[in-house]
């Protein structure tokens, strides 16, 4: 039984088009189930409309009646003209499933059907099948464009524009927030459309799910934001965490700090090795250059290098609160996850770095010039982090 990706509303098919699915079904090594499945339609039905074909209720010209499948049977069975009819039949079934909607989008529809279809299917045959005149249909080419087609293919150039900038980093939502910043008044429907039209596809990353060869949680600590909660102000509560790169086949540790208010980036460090220097010097340079005034709160999951001695004294000196994410729950430090798969998304997966050199210079140009700069944030009404912080001063 075909699976059915995209429901949809139940369709009222044509006589013409049960006729040309139950052809296809009787040619010869075609099935019924690959038939159905091309056109999205139960093999079920394909059946029973084959049986109604049988017994003269489906016909090929509805002003006359079929006698039967014997006479379907002697016709088919001529091979000079099954070949023919497997050349036709054969050249129409990839287009075939576009047919059963394409007649419920009048005949403009119709004409634009056939225009896309043109350079692989005669002109004539197309016209005869949709049931539309030759006349009508080369009017209709000679038609100037309309003012909404004349805007779409400028709103086509400006998504282009915004998605090269951002190098195949958006998808359409964040497309459409950014031409609503530059005062555009359109639809979110009408940018997926043209997003699709265009075949842009924005960089994602495949989701694994990999077991950690060891655990290594501490039972002293404790969740200090157990719903989660957002800040409303900058500086009042910190997020870190640890993840790993790969420079020509070795791993490397990226230590990051984000100010949870704005999800700024406000330091980083890159090393070989994962120690309490790294996340200490980390945590050393988010406090030389946000200076905390007030109570502040840095948040970390339960790793050796957030629990250690050295970086506990840290803490202390600087009068930071250590809220620790529970045994188990990764969720507990979501926002920190988040910007990590973000990060290798769209700018790690497919790169292969030589050197460190070339890992920090990108990275430094991803964090510093774009993450915090200019990309917008969902979870932030679509600003960019420093944006929002300009905001909300």
């Amino acid at each position: 039984m075909p699976k059915y990706n995209n429901p949809r509303r139940t369709w009222k098919y044509s006589n013409d088009f049960k006729v040309n699915a139950i052809q296809l079904s009787y040619v010869v090594g075609v099935s019924i189930k690959s038939v159905a499945e091309k056109l999205d339609i139960h093999p079920f039905m394909l059946s029973r409309w084959r049986k109604e074909y049988r017994e003269g209720i489906i016909v090929v010209d509805k002003r006359k009646k079929v006698a039967g499948q014997s006479k379907a049977k002697k016709i088919l069975t001529k091979e000079q003209q099954l070949e023919r009819e497997n050349k036709v039949l054969k050249e129409e079934l990839f287009n075939l499933k576009k047919v059963a909607t394409v007649s419920c989008r009048g005949t403009s529809g119709r004409y634009r059907f056939i225009e896309k279809l043109r350079a692989d299917i005669k002109v004539k045959r197309l016209l005869k099948f949709f049931d539309v005149s030759k006349s009508g249909y080369y009017d209709w080419r000679k038609r100037q464009p309309s003012a909404r087609a004349i805007e779409d293919v400028e709103l086509k150039n400006k998504i282009q524009k915004i998605f090269t900038e951002n190098k195949g980093r958006y998808g359409s939502p964040r497309i459409f927030k950014a031409l609503q910043k530059q005062g555009y008044n359109i639809g979110k429907k009408r940018v997926e459309r043209l997003y699709r039209a265009l075949g842009l596809v924005a960089r994602v990353m495949r989701v694994t799910t990999r077991s950690a060869f060891y655990k290594r949680f501490l039972t002293t600590g404790k969740n200090l934001r157990p719903d989660g909660e957002v800040p409303l102000a900058k500086d009042t509560v910190w997020v870190a965490d640890v993840t790993y790169l790969k420079v020509k086949g070795v791993w490397r540790y990226l230590s990051v700090i984000m100010d949870l208010y704005s999800r700024r980036i406000i330091s980083w460090s890159l090393d070989k090795s994962r120690t309490m220097e790294v996340t200490k010097r980390t945590l050393q340079n988010a406090v030389k250059k946000r200076k905390p005034t007030g109570d502040l709160m840095l948040h970390t999951d339960r790793g050796v290098e957030y629990r250690g001695q050295v970086y506990q004294k840290v803490l202390k000196q600087q009068g930071i609160i250590h809220s620790l994410s529970r045994a188990g729950k990764c969720t507990d430090n979501a926002h920190m996850e988040s910007f990590f798969h973000s990060m290798k998304t769209e700018v790690i997966r497919g790169n292969v770095f030589k050197s460190d050199k070339e890992l920090r210079g990108t990275l430094g140009s991803y964090i510093n010039k774009y993450y915090n700069v200019s990309r917008m944030h969902s979870g932030i009404s679509y600003c960019s982090p420093i944006e929002y912080e300009a905001l909300a001063a």
